[in-house]
């Protein structure tokens, strides 16, 4: 056998080991990394009066961050301008803004279930909430009903909103923060928490 019959049955033993290892890593399992649960919302019937005013999302926050803003998380007093007081909301745009989860109203329905795929990493908040078409006002267009908290017993609403006073800066809410998490890959988490429509009664005000 010369040279050349040696280099071409080489090269034709090397392919077919290639395409053994590609064939082996298609038929590898996808792995799915996802968050899922169940929402239970206090007072679903005031749902039903304010479904044609807005869309209940479910959305889902990254890793918080003040530089470059992201997330949702504590704000220091005079970091957005001075005299302007801070707090605890969301500083930038939702990891699923462009493509949120939208509940749907179920007449005498109050729980629901869900389930988010999502990348590996570190997430800040998971949160419903319900966004008013007819609000402009990018600060008060959603109304959060409700966040995962540790505590899926409990609605917290995850804000806390100061105001300037005579006083000094008080808070005017004053909820428990959402609970950050981590998720790897292929990780499966099942986060339940519980939300109240009748929020929007006093975030509209």
């Amino acid at each position: 056998m010369n040279a050349k019959t040696n280099f071409t049955a080489f090269a034709l033993l090397f392919a077919g080991i290639l395409l053994s290892l590609s064939s082996c890593e298609q038929e590898q399992p996808v792995q799915k990394t996802r968050v899922y649960g169940t929402i239970t919302i206090d007072n679903a019937d005031t749902w039903g009066t304010w479904k044609d005013s807005g869309e209940v999302q479910l959305t889902i926050f990254p890793k918080f961050s003040l530089d470059p803003l992201a997330g949702w998380g504590a704000i220091p007093d005079n970091f957005l301008g001075p005299n302007v007081p801070g707090g605890t909301f969301a500083i930038g745009a939702p990891y699923n803004s462009q493509d949120p989860l939208v509940i749907n109203y179920v007449p005498g329905k109050t729980t629901y279930s869900y389930e988010l795929a999502l990348e590996p990493g570190t997430y800040s908040a998971l949160a419903l909430g319900f966004r008013h078409v007819r609000v402009t006002d990018a600060s008060k267009k959603t109304a959060t009903l409700g966040v995962h908290w540790g505590n899926p017993a409990q609605v917290s609403h995850g804000v806390v909103i100061k105001v300037r006073t005579p006083a000094g800066i008080v808070p005017a809410l004053n909820y428990p923060a959402p609970t950050a998490f981590d998720i790897q890959a292929g990780e499966e988490k099942e986060i339940n928490f519980k939300a109240d429509f009748n929020f929007v009664k006093s975030w509209y005000r």
